[in-house]
């Protein structure tokens, strides 16, 4: 069964204010009613004090004379002066009764003596203080100064600890001269018709509020539900396929930012079949253009082959689409007898099955992403194409030159170019701006960080007097490893990176291994180990070589 909103909202506003006037109407009477019994104990004992000479003082006059009824009378007009004062009683220091309101009625008590023989009843007669009994049959002493200020005392008149409030007196025994005492007894009718009519008053009370809390919270979720209507009906449009539909809620509250968030959404809704038109077209041309870049870096097992040097490399990129690069251009060497087609030689560009000689490169363009891929796949055209200069500075040169006109000011490229020829067994590199090459020597198995930074790519226009080519001494057993900042800068965490301690020490320990592609695939799974699953923040890239 459901239960509308406005049914929940009535129903728990009715039982909040049936709670909330139960719980003041309990507390409102509990201390309404400490309140009129202290009232009617203060203005008992005052009355009591101020009448019981008075009594004494008809008692002797009109009862010893035989005058009953006026002091019957003048006991009348004591009563009508107090309605909590329920009896009185005239009793001797001896302990005799010798009048009882509620007995002595109609004529003087002729009858045998009435002595009292309760010892609590006969110490109140006899003290010189006020004395009295509670309904629970506590007993106390109130001692009057000469200042009329009011103590709490014992039979001898020490000082005891009382508090009056919610203390109900049976009755009061107030010495009235060096004869009598008078007993006045207390009466609590009143007390009870009074909390009951507040009672009556507050149940009264409680149904209107009921009423009114009704009445309210009617009308409080109708504000509420009115537009929760709105908003169901705008809903169900929604799911008909009408993203026109438009709710106009105008309550100033959470509500209202409801509705306003709705009606954006129908409008976003109402555009999202061409914007998910428009993101299948971008994931489209993103995965084009990675396939075209996967292309351009040689596939496992696809690396061509030169003499001397064994050669494993892989690219692992932050996007899609990666700023990274590494490739291979035999430059002499190609064996006829060992081409798929015997009559055709393969033209330079084109990957033999041996080569003498082979132009290597690593490059790392500016972030990652779309644009530092089609930077990266320009320059790779760039090295193809000035790669028949043999000359690695010459190819620099004029490969930055392109490229300083061709790409925006922010976007450079660093690049470790290398040239082995078999022939003549020398291995040379220029850095532009690329992480220093790392060799290992396998005679001192000690891994040497190798000097030439030089400058990226595209970031002047002549770069000529900053590069610098450079001879490695690379014997057999040795590895040199090439790599992009994304190893050194791998982050752990917010705080901590690889770094190139690290990175070196894996090396010297990795390249005891037998092939390149042991010694790579170690280094990359302690990268990845390191790691520890955060977030890839550049495209990783490294070229292991192991002269043979």
């Amino acid at each position: 069964m459901r239960i509308t909103i406005r049914s929940k909202l009535v129903l728990a506003i009715s039982i909040l204010v049936v709670v909330l006037f139960t719980t003041s109407a309990f507390l409102f009477v509990n201390e309404k009613k400490k309140e009129l019994s202290n009232d009617i104990y203060v203005n008992s004992l005052a009355f009591s004090r101020l009448t019981a000479p008075t009594v004494a003082y008809d008692y002797d006059l009109y009862l010893k004379q035989g005058s009953f009824v006026y002091f019957n009378r003048e006991m009348s007009r004591i009563f009508e002066q107090n309605d909590d004062i329920s009896s009185l009683k005239i009793v001797s220091f001896g302990g005799e009764i010798l009048y009882d309101s509620k007995i002595d009625v109609d004529k003087v008590y002729e009858g045998d003596k009435r002595i009292s023989k309760d010892p609590k009843f006969l110490d109140g007669i006899k003290s010189e203080n006020i004395f009295a009994k509670t309904l629970d049959e506590r007993v106390f002493f109130i001692a009057i100064d000469a200042d009329g200020g009011i103590s709490y005392v014992d039979k001898d008149e020490k000082p005891i600890s009382f508090v009056m409030n919610e203390v109900l007196l049976e009755y009061l025994i107030v010495p009235a001269n060096d004869k009598y005492s008078v007993v006045y007894g207390i009466d609590y009718s009143n007390l009870e018709d009074r909390v009951d009519r507040m009672k009556e008053r507050i149940i009264y009370l409680a149904l209107f509020g009921i009423m009114l809390g009704v009445i309210l919270s009617f009308v409080m979720s109708l504000q509420i539900t009115k537009p929760i209507k709105q908003l169901v009906f705008g809903v169900e449009e929604i799911a008909k396929g009408n993203f026109k539909a438009h709710v106009d809620i105008k309550t100033h509250d959470e509500i209202n930012f409801l509705g306003e968030a709705f009606n954006k959404m129908a409008v976003d809704l109402d555009l999202s079949v061409e914007a998910k038109l428009y993101k299948e077209r971008v994931t489209r041309e993103l995965e084009l253009a990675t396939q075209i870049q996967k292309q351009l870096v040689p596939a496992e097992g696809k690396i061509p082959k030169i003499e001397g040097i064994e050669i494993s490399a892989s690219l692992i990129p932050a996007e899609e689409v990666g700023g990274d690069i590494y490739d291979f251009i035999p430059l002499a060497g190609m064996e006829r007898s060992e081409m798929p087609n015997k009559q055709e030689v393969r033209p330079l560009g084109r990957t033999p099955l041996i080569a003498k000689r082979m132009l290597m490169y690593l490059g790392d363009v500016t972030g990652h992403g779309v644009a530092a891929g089609i930077v990266s796949s320009v320059s790779n055209a760039l090295l193809y194409g000035y790669s028949e200069l043999k000359d690695l500075k010459k190819i620099l040169v004029e490969v930055n030159r392109v490229l300083d006109v061709k790409t925006m000011p922010t976007m450079f490229m660093t690049m470790c170019l290398m040239d082995w020829d078999a022939v003549s067994g020398k291995f040379l590199y220029s850095s532009a701006g690329q992480e220093p090459i790392i060799h290992y020597s396998a005679s001192g198995g000690k891994a040497t960080v190798m000097s030439g930074k030089g400058v990226a790519l595209g970031m002047m226009r002549d770069i000529s007097p900053h590069v610098q080519v450079n001879e490695i001494d690379l014997q057999k057993g040795d590895y040199l490893v090439v790599y992009s900042d994304g190893i050194p800068e791998c982050w752990k965490n917010e705080k901590e990176n690889f770094g190139m301690e690290r990175l070196v020490s894996l090396i010297e320990n990795a390249c005891k291994l037998d092939t390149s592609l042991a010694v790579r695939d170690k280094i990359l799974g302690d990268v990845k180990t390191f790691a520890s699953g955060y977030k890839q923040m550049d495209d990783i890239t490294i070229i292991v070589l192991k002269r043979v």
